[in-house]
């Protein structure tokens, strides 16, 4: 399992101290985005990105599309496909996570949003895919979305894909506990009897708990945190600069090192397989609509949504 060290900086100190640790690091694409002049922000749209940093050059580093950041701070991503696919071929990038909607409850708030969703995650995919032919760009790696088991299962079977990837990256993981039916342990159980067995993932976001418990799974690749920035922040004192980042950054990464390095946790099985509960399962008229891009998720209101259901089913 390859541990990434998530930059909140897209170069700098903080990229020339993950190269001192040899490790391989994630970059955002928010951290690329250049900044709305304050007084103006949003009015004159999307900046833009800026290039990718020459400090980044020779650096195993992954690029994501901040798809939980964009959702939370600008209500949605404020950059467009073929913005972000440039973005993807503008640096040899060890890979780039296709741009998706995630799942988090402060996100989506019911099981029809959770749906919507996922539907659009499908959309989104072909999108970048489309654009990455079009430009010549390697294909991104599918995000798999959802929150109960169940969804990524449904993802899973519903992604545009022609083949299965080596490698696609597991969403909606920073804010999940490890245990119970929406617990990491049983979305990985789950989907280890459902992918093929090539397929490896990587997953977004999870705490030190988590590595330490997944440390060995064969289904796993590779995880990335930015745990220790945080850390940082908490442990400052009187200034939160470069230097002390660098050295929670160092002590952080070593102890996740420890995790792989010891010897491997037994599993609690997971709890048995949910299956969706009356009413979870988005009506699939809607979901092909929304996956081939007929439908925006972002604009579908889930209670006349869930109005229009029940007429159907009064007719």
């Amino acid at each position: 399992m390859l541990i990434r060290i998530g930059l909140p900086i897209a170069g700098g100190h903080l990229a020339a101290a993950a190269r001192r640790l040899g490790a391989p690091v994630l970059i955002s694409a928010n951290a690329l985005s250049r900044p709305w002049p304050r007084k103006h922000r949003g009015e004159h749209g999307w900046p833009g990105f800026r290039q990718p940093s020459a400090a980044l050059a020779g650096l195993d580093v992954a690029l994501d599309s901040a798809g939980f950041v964009a959702m939370s701070r600008y209500r949605g991503y404020p950059w467009p496909v073929d913005a972000y696919v440039r973005l993807a071929g503008a640096h040899p990038w060890s890979w780039w996570a296709a741009m998706d909607l995630c799942c988090e409850p402060e996100i989506a708030r019911d099981r029809d949003e959770v749906q919507l969703r996922i539907a659009g995650t499908c959309r989104l995919l072909s999108a970048c895919r489309r654009v990455a032919g079009d430009l010549g760009v390697t294909p991104p790696t599918p995000v798999l979305q959802g929150w109960l088991a169940c969804d990524f299962v449904r993802c899973a079977d519903r992604l545009p894909l022609p083949d299965w990837p080596d490698l696609v990256g597991l969403g909606s993981m920073c804010r999940r506990r490890t245990g119970g039916l929406d617990g990491i342990v049983a979305i990985v159980d789950r989907l280890d009897q459902v992918l093929p067995a090539h397929v490896r993932l990587h997953l977004f976001g999870v705490k030190s708990a988590a590595i330490a418990l997944l440390a060995g799974h064969p289904r796993i690749a590779s995880t990335d945190s930015q745990a220790w920035d945080f850390t940082a922040r908490k442990t400052c004192g009187a200034a939160n600069d470069m230097a002390h980042r660098a050295r929670c950054m160092q002590t952080w990464y070593a102890r996740q090192r420890q995790h792989l390095r010891a010897p491997a946790h037994a599993i609690t099985p997971a709890l048995p397989f949910e299956a969706p509960r009356d009413g979870d399962l988005f009506d699939e008229a809607w979901f092909d609509l929304v996956a081939a891009g007929e439908i925006d998720p972002e604009t579908v209101n889930p209670q006349r949504l869930w109005e229009s259901r029940c007429n159907a089913d009064n007719d």
